[in-house]
C-alpha cells in the first residue's frame, strides 16, 4: 500500500512541476501549449492511481450497492444524451467536474436516513430528468440555458413560449429513463446506507481533494495581461455563462451549481460603492454640444417598442407606415439591438436606462425592480415637466412592468385592464392603440409614451389569430416564401396599422408638428425556426443577428441616414442630447450617436462588436486596451445593480 501512496505523491509533485512551467511560460504559446497536454494527460494518470489505491475497495461495495448503480448509470446516461445533442465542445475538466458532483451526490445520499434517502433519489432523478428537457426545449427557443432564477419570471416564459414547443427524440427517451429508474428503484432496490468513522472519512476526503485537485490544475487560467473573464475559476465563481460552465464541469453539475446559487444572496459592499464613483470620476463624459443639440426640445415623444421587428420584411407595399418612418426621418442602418437573458424586458431596461442588464444574478425585472433609476429615459423627461406613461396589450403585471415601469419614472402604466381589453383584442396592436390613443396622446400636456406593442410575438403559424388575419394579404405579394416567413410578415402588417393609426390621430389631434415618433425592435425572430431565418436574410452569425434598426421621424427633419455604429444603449444618451434634456452622460453605458466616440455593441455572453470583429472577452489571446476598458465596464455596471447606486 505504501508504494501506491508514493506513487501518487510522485504524480503530484510532477503535476505541481508541470504547472509551475505553464505558469512560467505564458509567453511561449508552444511550451504553454505543450504543459497542457503533459498536464492533462498526467492528471489522468493520477485518476489512474487513485483507482489503484481505492479500486478494488470501490468496486467490492458498488457491486453490493445496486441501487448507487442503477442512479449513477441513469444520471449520466441522460447527461451524455444531453451533452451528444447541445454541447459542442467538452474539455478535460468536463471529466472531473462530472466525477466530482456525481461524488458529491453519493456522498450526501449515502450520510442521509434512508428514508430520506430515497425521497432524494426520487427527487435527483426526477428533478434530472425534467431540468435535461426543460433546457433542450430552452436551448432551441432562446439559443442559451435558462437558469433556476429564472423562476421568477416563470409564468412569463411559459405563455412567452405557448406553441412554440417541437417533438424530438430526446424528451421520450428521457421521460422513459426517468420513469423505469423510479420504478426499479422504488420497486427492488435496498438503501445502501454507510456508517461513517474515520478510516472511510480519510478515503473519501482523500478522493474528493484529489479530483477537486485535478479541476484546479487543468482549469484555464487568464495571462498577465488578460482579464478575469478568461479564467475558468472566475466561470465557475459567477456561472457568467452556462454553456460554457456545462463544456468545461458537466451539465449535472451545472444543475447543482445553479440551485445552490439560486438560495446564496449576492453580497456588496462600501468598496463597490467607492470603485463605482473612482470609475465615473476617471471616466466623465461631456455634454453633447454639436448642431442636433435641442433639436427636438419641447416637443412630445412616442417612443415604439417594436415586438421581434426586423427590418428584412420592410416593403413600401406591405408596411408602408414603417417605409414611412424610415425614408421620412433619420434612420440609423447601423443599429444593434442586443439580446440578453429576458429578451424584450431587458431591451426595456436597456432603452430606459443605458445600462447593462443582470448577467449573473438573475432577470432584471424581478431581481432590481425595487431599484431607483433616477436618470432613465422618463424620469429625464418627467423633470423638464413631460407627462410620462407606457403602454402595452398584455396585462401590466407581466415581468413585473407594473413595479419596475414606476421605478423608472413614468407617471402611469396601462395595460390589459386598465384598457378594457381582453386577451385576444389585446394581441392586436391597432385594437389596442384605439383603446389607449387618447391616454398615449393627450392635448393639454407635453407628453412621452412608451408603447410596447404586442402584435409580432410568436408563434409564426397559423394558430397565431393576427397573422391569420393579414396572411392572405402577404400571401398575394410574396406567394413563394416559406410560410414561417409569411406568417411572421403578418404580424408585422398589424404594427403598420397600428402605425397608420397614429398618424392619422396626430394629424386629428393637431399635434403632429408637435411629436416625434422614435421606433425600434426589442430584438430579432428569435423564435423562428433559425434555419428559415437564416435562409431568409443569408445571415448565419449571431451577433449579427442582431443587428437591429432605429429610425426617428419628426415633420421638419430632413430625411437622412446615419450609418454610425450604436446599439440600444445608445438610443437614451441621444434622446437626451436632441430634447436637451439635461442627463449627465457619464452615467451611460451608451454615447450620443451625433458625438465622436468608441463604438461597440455589448451582448449578454461577455463578448462585443466593434463593427468590424466580434470579440470574446473570455477567449482573447491578447487582451487590448479597449477589450480591457470594456470588461471594467461590465463589472462596473453589475456593481451598480447590485448596490442600488442611483438610490
Amino acid at each position: 500500500m505504501r508504494y501506491k501512496y508514493q506513487y501518487i505523491i510522485g504524480f503530484i509533485v510532477l503535476l505541481g512541476v508541470i504547472f509551475g512551467l505553464r505558469l512560467m511560460t505564458e509567453n511561449n504559446q508552444f511550451i504553454y501549449t505543450l504543459s497542457g497536454w503533459f498536464l492533462g494527460i498526467g492528471s489522468l494518470g493520477l485518476l489512474g492511481s487513485l483507482y489503484m489505491l481505492y479500486g478494488k475497495e470501490l468496486w467490492t461495495f458498488l457491486l453490493k450497492s445496486k441501487d448507487i448503480w442503477l442512479i449513477l448509470a441513469s444520471l449520466i446516461l441522460m447527461e451524455l444524451l444531453f451533452v451528444i445533442k447541445n454541447v459542442d465542445h467538452l474539455y478535460l475538466t468536463y471529466l472531473f467536474g462530472l466525477i466530482i458532483s456525481l461524488f458529491l451526490w453519493v456522498i450526501i445520499y449515502l450520510s442521509i436516513p434512508k428514508t430520506y434517502a430515497k425521497i432524494f433519489c426520487v427527487f435527483t432523478i426526477i428533478m434530472f430528468g425534467s431540468y435535461v428537457i426543460g433546457q433542450d426545449i430552452y436551448v432551441r427557443i432562446f439559443h442559451d440555458y435558462f437558469t433556476f432564477k429564472e423562476a421568477l419570471t416563470l409564468r412569463e416564459g411559459v405563455e412567452s413560449g405557448q406553441s412554440m414547443y417541437l417533438f424530438n427524440w430526446l424528451h421520450p427517451v428521457i421521460l422513459f429513463l426517468m420513469i423505469s429508474t423510479v420504478w426499479i428503484y422504488l420497486k427492488n432496490m435496498v438503501v445502501t446506507h454507510v456508517i461513517w468513522n474515520r478510516q472511510i472519512a480519510r478515503k473519501i476526503t482523500t478522493s474528493f481533494l484529489m479530483v477537486f485537485l485535478l479541476i484546479m490544475l487543468n482549469a484555464k487560467i487568464p495571462e498577465p495581461d488578460q482579464t478575469d473573464l478568461v479564467s475558468d475559476h472566475y466561470l465557475y465563481q459567477t456561472v457568467y455563462s452556462r454553456q460554457r460552465f456545462a463544456e468545461r464541469f458537466g451539465f449535472f453539475h451545472l444543475m447543482g451549481r445553479d440551485l445552490l446559487d439560486s438560495f446564496t444572496p449576492r453580497w456588496h459592499s462600501k468598496k463597490d460603492i467607492f470603485e463605482i464613483n473612482q470609475y465615473f470620476e476617471s471616466n466623465p463624459k461631456a455634454y453633447s454640444t454639436h448642431d442636433q443639440v435641442g433639436l427636438f426640445e419641447g416637443k412630445n415623444l412616442i417612443f415604439i417598442l417594436a415586438e421581434s421587428y426586423d427590418e428584412s420584411i420592410l416593403d413600401e407595399v406591405l408596411t408602408p407606415n414603417l417605409y414611412r418612418l424610415k425614408t421620412e426621418g433619420i434612420s440609423f442602418s447601423n443599429h444593434y439591438t442586443p439580446v440578453f437573458q429576458r429578451t424584450t424586458s431587458d431591451s426595456e431596461f436597456i432603452f430606459n436606462t443605458s445600462l447593462i442588464p443582470s448577467i449573473e444574478d438573475g432577470p432584471t425585472v424581478t431581481v432590481f425592480k425595487q431599484n431607483s433609476y433616477n436618470q432613465s429615459l422618463a424620469q429625464l423627461f418627467k423633470d423638464k415637466g413631460y407627462l410620462t406613461q407606457a403602454f402595452h396589450g398584455n396585462y401590466k403585471e407581466f415581468y413585473g412592468r407594473h413595479i419596475i415601469y414606476e421605478n423608472y419614472g413614468y407617471d402611469a402604466f396601462y395595460g390589459q385592464d386598465e384598457l378594457n381589453l381582453t386577451p385576444e383584442t389585446g394581441r392586436f396592436d391597432h385594437i389596442f392603440f384605439d383603446a389607449a390613443k387618447d391616454k398615449i396622446l393627450p392635448t393639454d400636456t407635453k407628453f412621452m409614451s412608451f408603447i410596447i406593442t404586442f402584435a409580432g410575438h410568436s408563434p409564426y403559424t397559423e394558430e397565431h389569430d393576427v397573422a391569420h388575419t393579414h396572411i392572405d394579404f402577404v400571401n398575394s405579394i410574396y406567394p413563394n416564401d416559406d410560410p414561417s416567413i409569411n406568417y411572421y410578415r403578418a404580424t408585422q402588417v398589424e404594427l403598420d396599422h397600428m402605425i397608420g393609426n397614429l398618424f392619422s390621430s396626430l394629424e386629428d389631434k393637431n399635434i403632429l408638428d408637435d411629436t416625434v415618433i422614435l421606433l425600434s425592435g426589442d430584438h430579432y425572430p428569435y423564435t423562428m425556426p433559425q434555419e428559415v431565418y437564416q435562409s431568409f436574410t443569408g445571415i448565419t452569425e449571431n451577433h449579427l443577428k442582431q443587428r437591429g434598426n432605429l429610425y426617428l421621424w419628426s415633420s421638419d427633419v430632413t430625411p437622412i441616414t446615419i450609418d454610425t455604429l450604436t446599439s440600444s444603449y445608445d438610443i437614451l444618451p441621444t434622446l437626451n442630447a436632441l430634447f436637451d434634456l439635461g442627463g449627465d452622460p457619464t452615467f451611460y453605458v451608451g454615447n450620443d450617436a451625433f458625438i465622436e466616440a468608441d463604438r461597440y455593441v455589448l451582448f449578454k455572453d461577455y463578448s462585443y462588436f466593434d463593427g468590424t470583429n466580434h470579440h470574446f472577452l473570455y477567449d482573447l489571446k491578447e487582451t487590448s486596451d479597449q477589450s480591457r476598458k470594456i470588461s471594467d465596464l461590465y463589472q462596473i455596471y453589475k456593481k451598480i445593480l447590485r448596490t442600488n447606486y442611483f438610490k
